[in-house]
């Protein structure tokens, strides 16, 4: 027989004390209960603050959900973009795929080309090499012909003052022959009285007969005066262009101003320049000075019989 049964039998046979185990069993019954109760308020206050703190938790997590959300629209735009994005560099890519093929083509093309271009290099240089040696043939062929150069220079030197000293006696010849014309020029003047021509005439034709002799003057042309303008020109020739002046006696520039007068009218009336001639038969040596210093300037060629 267990405990159990044995309590039960005893219980039975005593109700006394069967009435006070009854007691003994709800008392323990109650006191149980309200420490159980106490317990399960202790639990439900902490249930309570448990729950108040999810409620905030949960409105917490609301708020944090709301956030969610928005970010979660914003990373889809963000996403949405990136897809746009990620579709641009896909074609990019696409692109540079063709385009990457065709720089493989083209280095395939720029291999051979510098494959022939090496070639060329190499055959450069031999041709480089025997280049070299035509330049070394090359300096000495220089260096034999500086000397020659340098024998040459020594010759034309010599030459140059040769030269000067021709063109110092041909300075002299020149001055010789101008001095003996211009002589030549006062003693005929002397002589035109007695052949009864005026000094204009005799003069002209002397000029004329120079000229020719010079080849300034055609052999079929002839000096003569000529009226142009009411401007009286001692000496005149068209073709080619000769525009004179004749005086016995030059006391001032005046003769060589008026030459210069009656050489623009030529000008204007021929349309080119006329050659420029002033004879005067004696003057002094401070009018001679001033008349050569205009006729330098104007490009006049003077002739002078006689400087007093």
């Amino acid at each position: 027989m267990s405990l159990a049964e044995k309590l039960i039998e005893e219980l039975e046979k005593s109700p006394e004390l069967a009435e006070r185990f009854k007691k003994i069993i709800q008392s323990a019954a109650l006191d149980a209960i309200a420490t159980e109760q106490r317990l399960l308020r202790s639990d439900f206050n902490r249930l309570l603050e448990e729950m108040k703190k999810i409620a905030q938790e949960q409105t917490k997590l609301r708020v944090d959900f709301t956030k969610i959300v928005e970010e979660q629209k914003s990373l889809r735009e963000d996403f949405n973009k990136l897809s746009e994005e990620q579709k641009r560099l896909r074609e990019d890519f696409m692109q540079l795929r063709t385009e990457f093929a065709s720089l493989v083509e083209e280095q395939k093309k720029l291999r051979e080309d510098f494959n022939k271009l090496s070639e060329e290099q190499k055959r450069l240089r031999e041709d480089f090499m025997q280049l070299r040696v035509d330049f070394t043939k090359i300096v000495e062929e220089q260096k034999s012909l500086r000397e020659d150069f340098n024998k040459l220079r020594e010759d034309f030197n010599k030459m140059l003052l040769e030269i000067s000293e021709l063109k110092k006696g041909y300075g002299r010849l020149e001055r010789r022959i101008e001095s003996t014309f211009n002589a030549m020029i006062s003693g005929l003047t002397d002589l035109s009285k007695y052949a009864g021509l005026t000094l204009e005439d005799f003069t002209r034709k002397i000029l004329e007969n120079y000229l020719k002799g010079m080849g300034v003057l055609p052999s079929d042309r002839s000096l003569r005066s000529e009226t142009i303008d009411s401007e009286q020109i001692d000496i005149f020739c068209e073709d080619p262009a000769i525009v004179g002046e004749v005086t016995a006696y030059a006391e001032s520039t005046k003769e060589a101003e008026k030459l210069l007068k009656k050489a623009s009218v030529v000008r204007q009336k021929l349309g080119k320049e006329p050659k420029k001639y002033l004879l005067v038969m004696t003057t002094n040596k401070q009018v001679y000075k001033d008349i050569q210093k205009i006729s330098e300037e104007n490009e006049i060629e003077l002739i002078v019989g006689r400087v007093v």
